[in-house]
């Protein structure tokens, strides 16, 4: 009885440890941020059947996306976000990092479900930089294969 009580012990001992993890709040990335709301640009689109304008607010670093009707945000824990055109085009060289000039100032969700065709820059606090490519009729990241 004694050995069935301190297993039972010991077993719940490892448990509470390793869940104690489990329930903590993990930290916010900018990529899952990004991702909330463009689902969310493009849901009210859908659902309202209007045009939705997502944009990044500097300042204030959030996402906003707007209709005619509504507008929401979403905070958005990176240093800066671009939304760039579809494919490269002029590039500059600033202090050894190639940054595109052919920005956009927002992309577009529209009523079908299809938004703008755009790449989105994230460059995070820790100056890592990550680019997405959208695909215009699902609003979705496209799969890009690596050489082999």
């Amino acid at each position: 009885m004694l050995l069935a009580l301190a297993l039972l012990a010991l077993l719940s001992a490892v448990l509470i440890n390793g869940m104690s993890g489990f329930f903590q709040s993990k930290e916010a990335r900018p990529d899952d941020n990004f991702w909330q709301a463009v689902t969310s640009a493009r849901m009210q689109a859908l659902e309202h059947e209007q045009i939705v304008s997502l944009q990044f607010n500097q300042e204030e670093k959030q996402l906003v996306w707007s209709s005619v009707d509504s507008r929401g945000t979403i905070a958005m824990p990176a240093q800066e976000l671009h939304f760039l055109t579809p494919e490269k085009s002029a590039t500059k060289l600033l202090g050894g990092v190639r940054i595109e000039s052919d920005t956009l100032p927002r992309v577009r969700f529209y009523p079908d479900g299809t938004c703008d065709a755009f790449r989105v820059e994230i460059i995070t606090d820790d100056k890592r930089r990550s680019i997405l490519q959208i695909d215009q009729w699902t609003c979705a990241p496209v799969l890009v294969s690596t050489p082999q």
